[in-house]
């Protein structure tokens, strides 16, 4: 008897343990699946630099703010690009960029792209266990899963780094749907909560999350076994209210009145509607996808041609429910409508905003499937489709994998831009910024002009090149240029701002002051303008005046490294150290690698009389920029000053090494020279200066 119940006992045991494993077999494995290949096949991504298309205003643009922690609260705040020009709300996306640029150590593009790549794993992973929640078989289920993560249309969501709020969006929803579902299978209050608490973290990814409650909504009176509306759920119902309105208004607080309204509306809404066949035409037939796409005739008969075929499907196919049909169909237009309401000029559509709403049109095909098709009886039917789903995850990796490379760095990507839209005057525009920034001005030139012949009206494209003859110190031309940018769009605050620079550069400071008062009137948190306004009044010499700007300029722009760092230096030529050291602390602390910034208050410290703090400051400009010919210089001075003769000489030869045209230097080794009573090398050196100052 005793044996008996033993062998029972382990006989329940390895029944236990089989279910175990079955479980584990069944779940887990094809999890670890769907995560892992969608991240091997972006895995590439992680070689990949900026695109210049976005990334470089929402993130080079704003690398001081972004590697401070500190600023992590005004992240909510402030709209997606940190300027208040848009009314794109996606704190949380910031949030993950500050993140990404900690973790990484600096601004490295890898992480920003391997955080992309993760998120596309766990997305993969929510997704199959969504269609398996709407009782999609399992390896058909993870089939689907995996073409979808893999279809040409999603490449810009992965490896096009602004797309992150997609990202976000997608994986919040989806577990927000998931917590959803589990309440209403399992009856527990937690998952309401977690429901409801994933669903406010996706609406601070991105203003398409408003949309979620409506979902479900549906979903509840669609696949709920209750038959009418608990009030156990009114709870729910506030606690959304509740998100919204505390998202609305910090959404308010931090767009402010943007300035593009024209680009918002009913009107770019109509527009947008050929969206719609597009999405369907790129979706069901995914060649010749563009970067960024135009409108096609062809595409759009072709996607109107799928939604006839979707329309009469819906009718007659009897394997699903109407109103689970509908459902799948409100996910995608629910989900993709909102978007619908912006158009940009020269971009009919990005395709990353299609990520989350397809899901829609994925669920509703695999609904219309016959069941006979997928059913554990029917194996022969069930390899056709698995096997079916396969082939088609292997062609649309294979394109993935080869297309994802146009993202590799900002000249392929635009090249190949180009190459799909030759006509669109945007492309050469930012080809052109990007060989800008790469030093290559004639090359830049060269693309401005393609786009405003192009584009007479242009005033981007004028505005651009007017930057380019301005580096290429081609002051007139610069001033031609923002002139017919200004006359094309009056109200261009940027480019009344950099003429105003220009004609500081030409020394016409009454001009300059007049081009930075416009910009400030059409802008009145300009923070440039008032920062350059009061470099404008310090040149003149006015330096109370210029502090008076300066004043507004970090009003406007508490975070402005530069704003602090040019009070410092009207400090220091009003004779106030002491203000002028406490502003430049504050320029180090917002930008701990501002070499100027070091410079000067070395230099502070140095006339103040405290030589060893002068010296440190020094050591650190050295550090930050082994090049820079002054900085051995002052600090030799300082080493002067307190006798070290041996390490004053050591650092004048150093800047003569790197400047031999440097004629200070020589006159301050002079000196050390000759207190060291090298009067033959004193003299040379002496006879250097005088030459070089003749020149």
């Amino acid at each position: 008897m005793k044996n008996l119940t033993a062998n029972k006992g382990e006989l329940h045991s390895k029944q236990i343990l089989l279910t175990f494993l079955k479980n584990k077999r069944g779940t887990f494995l094809p999890v670890i699946i769907v995560f892992c290949l969608p991240l091997l096949l972006y895995l590439q991504t992680l070689s990949f630099g900026f695109t210049y298309f976005d990334d470089n205003e929402i993130i080079i643009n704003n690398i001081t703010f972004l590697s401070n922690f500190r600023n992590a609260p005004q992240i909510f705040l402030q709209e997606a690009f940190l300027e208040k020009s848009t009314p794109l709300y996606r704190p949380l996306q910031t949030l993950s960029y500050m993140a990404d640029m900690h973790l990484s150590g600096w601004n490295n593009t890898w992480m920003y792209h391997l955080t992309n790549t993760l998120l596309l794993g766990l997305i993969a992973c929510l997704l199959f266990l969504l269609l398996r929640k709407f009782l999609i078989p399992l390896k058909l289920a993870l089939l689907s899963t995996l073409v979808y993560c893999a279809h040409p249309l999603f490449i810009s969501t992965i490896a096009w780094i602004p797309a992150r709020g997609d990202l976000l969006l997608s994986f919040f929803s989806l577990l927000s749907f998931l917590f959803f579902i589990e309440h209403l299978q399992k009856g527990k209050v937690i998952f309401l909560f977690l429901n409801w608490l994933t669903f406010t973290l996706a609406l601070f990814c991105k203003e398409t999350a408003a949309i979620l409650p409506f979902l479900f909504i549906i979903y509840y009176f669609t696949f709920s076994s209750e038959k009418r509306f608990e009030k156990k759920y009114l709870l729910n119902i506030v606690l959304y209210a509740i998100s919204g309105i505390f998202w609305f208004w910090l959404h308010s607080i931090a767009t402010g009145n943007f300035t593009n309204q024209n680009d918002y509306g009913l009107t770019q809404f109509i527009s947008n509607l050929q969206t719609i066949p597009e999405s369907f035409a790129n979706f069901f037939l995914p060649f010749d996808i563009a970067l960024i796409p135009s409108f096609s005739l062809l595409k759009i008969l072709i996607g109107l041609g799928i939604i006839t075929m979707i329309i009469v499907l819906f009718f007659i196919n009897k394997e699903r429910s109407k109103k689970e049909k509908v459902f799948c169909l409100s996910w995608f237009l629910f989900l993709l409508l909102p978007t619908m309401v912006h158009k940009t000029e020269y971009i009919d559509y990005l395709n990353h905003r299609f990520f989350l709403p397809l899901i829609g049109i994925l669920l509703f095909v695999l609904f219309l499937l016959p069941k006979k098709w997928i059913e554990e009886k029917d194996i022969k039917r069930k390899i056709v489709v698995n096997g079916g789903f396969f082939c088609i995850f292997a062609l649309l990796s294979s394109l993935t994998f080869i297309q994802s490379r146009s993202y590799s760095d900002p000249i392929t990507f635009w090249n190949s831009s180009i190459s799909q839209n030759p006509d669109n005057p945007l492309m050469y525009n930012n080809r052109g910024y990007v060989k800008d920034n790469r030093s290559d001005f004639q090359g830049a030139i060269n693309d401005y002009t393609k786009a405003i012949e192009l584009n007479p009206n242009f005033a981007l494209a004028y505005y651009n090149r007017g930057n380019a003859y301005g580096t290429k110190g081609d002051l007139a031309e610069a001033i031609k240029d923002y002139d017919k940018a200004i006359e094309l769009n009056p109200n261009f605050a940027l480019a009344y701002y950099n003429r105003g620079n220009t004609y500081r550069m030409k020394g016409d400071l009454a001009e300059a002051i007049k081009d930075y008062d416009k910009a400030i009137e059409l802008n009145p948190n300009f923070a440039y303008a008032y920062n350059n306004r009061g470099s404008a009044y310090n040149d003149e010499g006015d330096h109370e005046m210029a502090i008076k700007y300066y004043n507004k300029a970090i009003e406007m722009d508490p975070n402005y490294a530069v704003a602090y760092y040019n009070r410092g230096n009207a400090f220091d030529y009003m004779g106030d150290h002491e203000m002028a050291i406490k502003d430049y602390d504050k320029a180090i602390e917002l930008n701990p690698n501002y070499a100027e910034a070091y410079t000067n208050r070395g230099l502070a410290y140095y006339i103040k009389g405290n030589v060893k703090e002068a010296i440190r400051n020094l050591d650190k400009v050295i550090e930050l920029e082994p090049n820079f010919a002054y900085a051995y210089t002052t600090r030799g001075a300082a080493y002067y000053t307190i006798g070290y003769l041996a390490e004053a000489i050591k650092d004048y030869n150093k800047a003569i090494e790197l400047d031999p045209n440097y004629a200070n230097a020589y006159y301050n080794r002079g000196i050390a020279y000759k207190a060291k009573g090298m009067l033959k090398e004193a003299e040379q050196d002496f006879k250097m200066y005088e030459k070089l100052k003749k020149k």
